[in-house]
């Protein structure tokens, strides 16, 4: 069966609340104990699989479960009766969705299923309440406990919201109410990969990069703006998860920015598509919040020690502080109701869309003409505007850039619906000129906060007047680059 779940951190302080609260209800406890098992070369973490027996009270349980290919927060998964916990029989998957998908990560490695060993165990204490909501059923299940590996160990407490029937639409909104109410957030990541984690030692997971939008060439329009949908959550939820959890790098932080700049993209210029009216207006809004404290810890913790050395090089006279810079709390944003509110109501979309409704009202030829119509206007505003960008006041040059980051992510997002080698080769001819603006972004940022410190301290005047001049300098380089670029990008929309 395909289950849909979705997986939140519970706060450790808000534990007796969340607790309390699902008592409400008749609940149940249990306690699972389980080992997960691998081979030596990974073969089942590699093919994004598990491989699980579980004590359930007085039976055993053995459990095969596949995320490759499906959205962050669904699975495949197959449950068997099992005689013990000592070691798994892969021969109990046989006749099931999941045996191939078994077979085929260990033939990729080589190896066979007498290689399975432990790998790490999990020791949990589950209470389970159904919820009935809008003739839809949810399994609300708590867990707390830990999972161990090679004598580390790791505490557990989550809480889950399981689709058993009806809509997936009502389980999210019963999830938002929880997520409001109680601090929840969030969390991709299975306790499998958790506990793949604790083992190999793995305290920080790598930065997501954005994935390409694959569909097979007879998809429908639905099919394709989900696929959107979920090469944005991949990257979003992935390094929100890692900042969530306060774990989070440079590239973590840069990567979620990117994310979010991808998705608020293909809201901003698909909103007008029936598929998506269903969307909250204000989840745009919040998303741009996000994306905003986010570039503000960027530049207090990258821009402002890169542009301090650069100064420093040119002569630049020592400041008695460093230039003043807001530094946010980016993992409470990330954990913030709303920001949380607004991705599950994105995952929301992204599975009403998988489910077909509402129905399709847009075919594959109206939405290559729509996207053709936006990607044509974006590209005609950036020719026009980009080719004066020097004499442009500041607020016009920073619509530019941002024009220009939509005419690229779109054209991205929407490769499937055009000759894949044109899209690419037009990308391509954009990311240097991106790569330029984003010099003279930092220039023009450094050159207010630079600006500002020089009130408080006269040392700073060196580095705004530099700043200035760098600015300006920048400018008419991008404005050569824009010229170049967009005159020599073949557009694809009209092939």
């Amino acid at each position: 069966m395909h289950e849909f779940e979705l997986k939140l951190q519970v706060p450790p302080e808000r534990r007796a609340e969340v607790e309390a609260a699902l008592r409400h209800g008749p609940v149940t406890r249990q306690r699972l104990q389980a080992r997960y098992f691998d081979t030596p070369q990974g073969a089942l973490r590699r093919a994004a699989m598990v491989l699980r027996l579980r004590r359930e009270e007085r039976r055993w349980v053995q459990t095969v479960k596949s995320s490759a290919g499906r959205e962050a927060f669904e699975r495949l998964e197959h449950n068997v009766a099992c005689v013990s916990g000592t070691a798994p029989d892969t021969s109990l998957h046989d006749g099931s969705p999941a045996a191939p998908l078994l077979k085929q990560a260990l033939a990729q490695t080589g190896e066979d299923a007498a290689a399975l060993k432990p790998v790490f165990a999990t020791d949990v204490v589950r209470l389970t309440r159904m919820v009935t909501t809008a003739q839809t059923s949810v399994e609300v299940a708590l867990d707390e406990g830990r999972i161990t590996a090679a004598g580390r160990e790791l505490p557990v407490l989550e809480i889950e919201f399981e689709l058993k029937s009806g809509a997936p639409s009502a389980l999210i909104e019963l999830t938002q109410g929880w997520c409001a109410r109680h601090g929840l957030w969030l969390d991709p990541q299975s306790k499998a990969a958790a506990g793949h984690r604790l083992a190999a030692r793995e305290p920080v997971a790598a930065a997501v990069t954005a994935s390409p939008v694959t569909v097979d060439r007879h998809a429908s329009v639905t099919d394709i703006l989900n696929a959107v949908l979920e090469s944005v959550l991949q990257q979003v939820l992935a390094n929100a998860r890692e900042l969530a959890v306060e774990q989070a790098t440079d590239k973590h932080v840069h990567q979620l920015r990117v994310g979010l700049r991808r998705l608020r993209s293909a809201l901003r210029e698909l909103r007008a598509l029936p598929e998506l009216s269903s969307l909250p207006p204000q989840v745009e809004e919040v998303l741009t919040g996000g994306f905003r404290q986010l570039g503000q810890h960027r530049d207090a913790l990258v821009l402002v020690p890169q542009l301090a050395q650069q100064l420093a090089q040119a002569g630049a006279p020592p400041l008695a502080t460093p230039p003043p810079a807001p530094l946010p709390d980016i993992g409470a944003a990330v954990r913030d109701a709303e920001f949380q509110s607004a991705l599950l109501a994105v995952i929301g979309l992204q599975h009403r869309l998988r489910e077909g409704t509402p129905e399709t009202v847009t075919t594959t030829k109206m939405l290559r003409k729509a996207v053709g119509k936006r990607l044509a206007r974006l590209y005609r505003e950036s020719l026009e505007s980009g080719g004066n960008f020097a004499s442009l006041s500041e607020p016009d040059r920073h619509r530019v850039r941002k024009r220009l980051k939509r005419l690229r992510y779109l054209s991205e997002l929407m490769r499937p619906l055009y000759p894949a080698r044109k899209v690419d080769r037009f990308v391509d001819a954009l990311k240097d000129l991106q790569d330029t603006l984003g010099q003279y972004q930092d220039a023009a940022v450094g050159r207010r906060l630079w600006g500002e410190q020089a009130k408080v301290d006269p040392a700073a005047w060196f580095g705004a007047g530099w700043l200035t001049a760098r600015e300006e300098e920048l400018a008419r380089s991008c404005e050569r680059a824009c010229r170049d670029a967009l005159e020599d990008a073949a557009v694809f929309w009209k092939a």
